[in-house]
């Protein structure tokens, strides 16, 4: 459990990089899939709750 929480930390902040930088080279549209960067999130939000 705690090797999956680790890799689901690393991509949540790889995805929010990878926003970071798309806007930083002038995209206005994120690359990542909205749906799945929120349900990524929200694991992560009631993992850290716990």
């Amino acid at each position: 459990m705690n090797i999956a929480l680790r890799k689901l930390a690393l991509l949540e902040k790889s995805m929010i990089e990878r926003e970071e930088a798309a806007k930083l080279d002038g995209y206005t549209s994120s690359p990542i899939d909205s749906n799945l960067k929120q349900r990524i999130t929200q694991l992560m939000d009631k993992v850290r709750a716990i």
